[in-house]
């Protein structure tokens, strides 16, 4: 049987709740990964789901805006990720980014904010690189 009829199906008999999640561009914020500064001097985080990613200690730092993702996908890669830009803070420091998901529903699914956001801890050494990483994924949309 053709795979796309196998998931039609699953989904029509609601066998797949949050077909949404099965899209890296959909689904809540998870993921979450600090690639480090690019080139241009700006701090990049790698994210997968619907909706934005912030910095805990800094929540008045805003992202950049000024490209789309398809020039970041050419910067970066296109790793079937997101892309957030951000100003450069001063380093060594020591970070919280916090996923801010975008409920929604469509033709893929309905996404729900979730009680508790995907997060990443990280150490970030004195040239802006990661030094030490963990992330907290919230698994209850699964």
């Amino acid at each position: 049987m053709n795979s796309a009829v196998v998931l039609t199906s699953l989904f029509l008999l609601g066998a797949i709740h949050h077909a949404a999640a099965l899209d890296w561009g959909n689904g809540p914020i998870r993921d979450i990964y600090y690639l480090g500064v690019s080139s241009e001097n700006r701090m990049v985080i790698a994210y997968r789901g619907m909706g934005e990613v912030y910095i805990k200690e800094r929540r008045g730092l805003r992202e950049y805006m000024d490209s789309n993702w398809m020039t970041k996908n050419r910067k970066y890669g296109d790793y079937q990720c997101s892309y957030a830009e951000f100003p450069v803070i001063s380093f060594p420091a020591t970070i919280s980014i916090v996923g801010d998901t975008l409920p929604h529903s469509g033709w893929r699914g309905y996404v729900r904010k979730p009680a508790v956001e995907t997060w990443t801890y990280v150490s970030i050494a004195a040239d802006g690189s990661p030094s030490y990483q963990t992330m907290y994924n919230n698994k209850s949309w699964y």
